[in-house]
């Protein structure tokens, strides 16, 4: 790989750093309120903002969802996981954005920051599963890094026909299964791609016809293969994945371990040509190893990494099965989910007698979920306090008990109060409702 240097502008080597400043200040000067299903932005702002965009999608109607909409979904998960806009509750219980100070800091950084600011939130912060809101809903990840080869191999300029060359590699064959993640790469610079307008199943599907990697994109994905796995940078996939709750980017993931044969070659068979690309080691910001491919000081700093803060108080859940069905139950920011578990129970005179989920997203099956202790999948109820959780007022949590059943609870934060509680246990403060028999064969004798 000869060492070349790249310039980073607004507009170079795409628009998205211009875009996504649109995008930003219109959400600074507006008051953006939430889906309530999805909490997506609403569908008359989507809209007005795709107008906004330097290449505005057409076909678009008031009526059209953010999943339509790729940049914008793009762009609303990195202002989220970017922190630079929060979601609040606003009237209604709805919640609603509001801009951060880091948005203030990100303005601050040059072109050549923010763009690695961009990217890193994306590499890092973003969760993929979410990302894919098109048809298939493939998951990329898993076959990334052996494309992340493949790109870095080939020719910049030269078109490359997916169906066409689909037996040239693996990569290539699942590509035409990336769908928005072929988008998403493109609004980054490294390759333009073409859609194959005779290969849409539906509004939400992309199919490509081909890509043409640029000289910029070729590499980037070489110094991202070397130096950033995505397997051990991206958080929400060690999370989900693998349980770990606080993972530093970059350390030893278990996935590493799984290296594939075609990857060991390729690490013996290093070109002496090649420029030596430094790692770091986990903790380094993620945009050490690109500096040199830049004009000095043109990437130096970025934003601080902010790890999870712990908001004490006394968390207050309403706990409901339907309408007229629901207990409350207060609950201290040191108690865990498998406290909140067993005061649900209790509170319900269930027998405790089944495995279940807490969906943090409130959506069944998820990745984002904590699970009980006899589970492998996701995290464990027991490893992380409810203050640690990052929850906000009128968040909605599905709580999943008896797979077999499938009792559906839902959690709502109603309140977090300032100071700590003196309660040992959770305490249930407030019900409504008979409690249900739990079997058929069994009634409970429970009343108001």
């Amino acid at each position: 790989m000869s060492k070349s240097l790249f310039i980073i502008t607004e507009t170079e080597p795409t628009t998205i750093l211009k875009d996504f400043s649109t995008f930003t200040g219109y959400l600074t000067g507006h008051s953006i309120e939430l889906s309530k299903v999805n909490e997506f932005i609403s569908r008359k702002i989507l809209y007005d903002l795709n107008r906004e965009m330097t290449h505005p999608l057409p076909g678009m109607t008031q009526g059209s969802e953010q999943t339509l909409y790729p940049l914008l979904h793009l762009f609303y998960h990195i202002a989220i996981e970017g922190k630079l806009f929060q979601k609040i509750t606003g009237k209604g219980n709805k919640f609603t954005l509001k801009s951060t100070e880091r948005l203030k800091m990100y303005e601050e950084l040059t072109d050549t920051e923010k763009y690695f600011f961009l990217l890193e939130t994306f590499w890092v912060d973003a969760d993929w599963d979410k990302l894919q809101g098109a048809y298939f809903r493939t998951f990329p990840l898993f076959m990334f890094p052996d494309f992340l080869q493949y790109l870095s191999e080939k020719q910049p300029g030269k078109k490359i026909n997916i169906m066409k060359n689909a037996n040239e590699s693996y990569p290539l064959e699942m590509l035409h299964l990336w769908e928005y993640f072929l988008l998403y790469f493109s609004y980054f610079g490294f390759w333009e791609v073409i859609k194959d307008i005779k290969k849409q199943y539906s509004k939400h599907s992309f199919r490509a016809e081909s890509i043409t990697p640029t000289s910029f994109g070729v590499v980037m994905a070489k110094i991202l293969k070397e130096t950033r796995n995505i397997y051990s940078w991206n958080l929400p996939y060690r999370r989900n994945i693998y349980g770990e709750w606080n993972a530093i980017p970059g350390s030893t993931c278990p996935m590493e371990e799984l290296m594939t044969i075609d990857e060991k070659k390729t690490k013996k068979k290093k070109s002496k040509s090649d420029i030596i690309l430094d790692k770091g080691k986990p903790g380094d910001p993620f945009f050490l190893p690109f500096v040199t491919f830049f004009p000095e000081g043109e990437l130096t700093k970025t934003l601080p990494r902010k790890g999870r803060q712990f908001i004490d108080g006394t968390y207050v859940f309403k706990v409901s099965l339907a309408r007229d069905l629901w207990r409350r139950i207060r609950v201290s920011a040191d108690h865990t989910l498998l406290d909140l578990h067993n005061s649900i129970q209790g509170a319900y005179d269930f027998d405790n007698d089944h495995l279940y989920s807490f969906f943090m997203d409130g959506k069944t099956r998820s990745r984002e979920k904590f699970t009980s202790p006899y589970e492998d999948d996701g995290m464990c109820v027991d490893e992380v306090l409810i203050g640690e959780l990052g929850l906000i007022k009128g968040q909605k949590i599905l709580y999943l008990f008896d797979y077999g059943d499938n009792w559906r609870f839902q959690v709502q934060l109603e309140e977090i109060i300032p100071g700590k509680t003196e309660d040992d246990s959770p305490v249930i403060i407030e019900k409504k409702g008979k409690n249900p028999a739990q079997y058929n064969f069994f009634c409970s004798d429970d009343t108001d």
